[in-house]
């Protein structure tokens, strides 16, 4: 008898306790319009920005390229869907697309998913010189697209690798990226280029 009156205070102790957490009906804990913007919108990498020579793609990309020379990569990004879950159980589905403008840093060391831990160690690129073609681009869900990365090593270190960061910044707030790791290297002269 004294069991059951033990549990039957601590389960009516309990019960005004737990209905505090969620709140009555209608107050801020409701699901509502501006909760639509995935919950990393803006800090985390979109993941939707691919580099590479065409035929292999990725977001983290190694080239090898002699002093004085001129390499193009390809680029893509796509509009990549988001869901939100709302408390009544229903998705919202969202796409990180719209009006991108594509920019070039230079980082010391490699830092992936954060922006605000990325952004503090971005530097304007030295060095490389670097061209991006276009420098804007408008993304729709279902459709890639294209741009170009233009790395010329005239003015480069030798033996030095450099991080360069191909940035899309969404017109919305979001921002996803690829890197390029650029290590150079001597150029080798062959005994057939010598009598050319």
């Amino acid at each position: 008898m004294r069991r059951t009156v033990l549990l039957a205070l601590t389960i009516a102790l309990m019960l005004p306790v737990s209905g505090c957490i969620g709140g009555p009906a209608g107050t801020a804990t409701e699901p509502t319009e501006s909760r639509n913007i995935h919950p990393g919108y803006g800090e985390f990498n979109a993941g939707n920005v691919l580099i590479g020579d065409g035929e292999v793609m990725m977001d983290h990309y190694g080239l090898v390229i002699p002093v004085n020379r001129t390499a193009i990569l390809k680029g893509i990004i796509f509009a990549r869907e988001y869901r939100v879950s709302s408390g009544n159980g229903s998705d919202t589905t969202g796409y990180y697309g719209g009006k991108v403008e594509l920019k070039a840093y230079l980082a010391d060391i490699f830092v992936q998913y954060a922006w605000k831990a990325l952004e503090s160690g971005l530097k304007p690129v030295s060095e490389l010189e670097v061209e991006i073609t276009p420098e804007t681009v408008e993304v729709k869900p279902g459709k890639n697209e294209a741009f170009e990365v233009k790395i010329d090593t005239s003015e480069v270190t030798l033996g030095k690798t450099y991080y360069l960061y191909i940035v899309a910044f969404g017109g919305d707030g979001w921002k996803g990226w690829a890197v390029v790791e650029v290590i150079t290297e001597e150029t080798t002269v062959t005994k057939e280029t010598e009598n050319d």
